[in-house]
């Protein structure tokens, strides 16, 4: 199974109840940008680590460190900024411009992309 690429949501004035659904275990593909985050819902027993990979480096060789964010039980979104151009794999990459997002475990977790303006 390959990753996901996961459509974007749209908060409208009226506003937005997202539609939530569940990520594959190789993970997602997800945009990057002013006002996007990803919305993470986690209704498995234990917390889930939710790690949104960096491709780049420091000063030429030193590279950044993955973002994990824990999400722990419950039924409220932990909405994680996906607005750092860190994120963004690089020109050349079949994914170039957007995130790759990798989950701990994937039972009962749900998740969204969401754009606020």
């Amino acid at each position: 199974m390959a990753r996901a690429s996961v459509s974007t949501q749209d908060v409208l004035r009226a506003g937005l109840a997202p539609v939530h659904t569940s990520p594959t275990a190789d993970g997602d593909i997800a945009d990057v940008g002013s006002g996007v985050f990803l919305s993470v819902i986690n209704g498995g027993s234990g917390p889930v680590t939710v790690t949104v990979q960096t491709p780049g480096v420091v000063d030429g060789d030193l590279p950044v460190a993955d973002r994990a964010v824990t999400v722990p039980v419950g039924t409220t979104p932990k909405l994680i900024p996906l607005n750092s151009t860190a994120y963004r794999q690089p020109v050349g990459d079949p994914n170039a411009g957007r995130a790759l997002v990798d989950y701990s475990a994937i039972t009962s977790v749900t998740r969204a992309v969401v754009h606020i303006p």
